[in-house]
């Protein structure tokens, strides 16, 4: 009987241990969890920061490049109406006279409002209002080297200035470029002519230089 009721306490015994044991076990396992959960949440939480770090500095520099090229495209602009006055400011201050003035006179006015269209015309965003002042400028070269037949430099001068004024009055207010006006509408017409005359000029005086086409400016 008492080794029998010993049993029974042993038993009883063991069995609240494994009883305390497992509560502990289950304890620590729940901690563990708790634990492992509170690290994920921190990882989670680090990985979110620099992701939202990483997003905020690509933001950034998103921001940065739109400036930079705002900046650009302002300062383009900018540039391209000064190219504008400065062409329009030439014919104001190297008049060129139909009658009444001396020839000497005439080639340079021809040659400086040259000068600044060939430069300035560089600055012109608008394709088709830039290969105009180029063709102009070009026709203004060739006649003040007297390659326009059938045109004095006094005339291709005065309406080069003509066409000009028109061009940059018409871009200026948005519009779509209009056909050359008349007496130029003629001249231009004469381009391809006066071009191949006077490369076979150039190739008289032994130069081997080729006129590059208009659409490369």
């Amino acid at each position: 009987m008492t080794k029998r009721l010993t049993r029974l306490c042993d038993g009883a015994t063991t069995r609240g241990a494994y009883m305390e044991w497992g509560t502990v076990a289950s304890v620590i396992a729940g901690g563990l969890i708790g634990l492992s959960g509170d690290t994920i949440g921190r990882i989670g939480a680090r990985r979110q920061a620099r992701r939202a770090r990483q997003e905020a500095l690509e933001d950034a520099e998103t921001a940065r490049q739109h400036a930079i090229e705002d900046e650009g495209r302002k300062a383009r602009e900018d540039r391209q109406r000064h190219a504008v006055e400065k062409i329009l400011g030439a014919y104001l201050e190297h008049p060129i006279l139909l009658v009444g003035q001396e020839h000497e006179d005439t080639v340079r006015s021809a040659t400086d409002i040259y000068r600044v269209l060939a430069f300035e015309q560089s600055f012109l965003l608008d394709d088709d209002l830039r290969h105009r002042i180029v063709e102009i400028s070009d026709l203004l070269d060739l006649a003040v080297a007297g390659a326009v037949p059938g045109y004095s430099l006094p005339e291709v001068a005065f309406l080069s200035r003509s066409e000009t004024r028109m061009l940059m009055g018409v871009w200026s207010r948005g519009s779509e470029l209009p056909d050359s006006i008349k007496s130029w509408h003629d001249i231009r017409q004469l381009r391809p002519q006066i071009a191949a005359q006077w490369q076979q000029t150039l190739r008289d005086g032994g130069l081997s230089i080729s006129l590059p086409p208009l659409s490369i400016y």
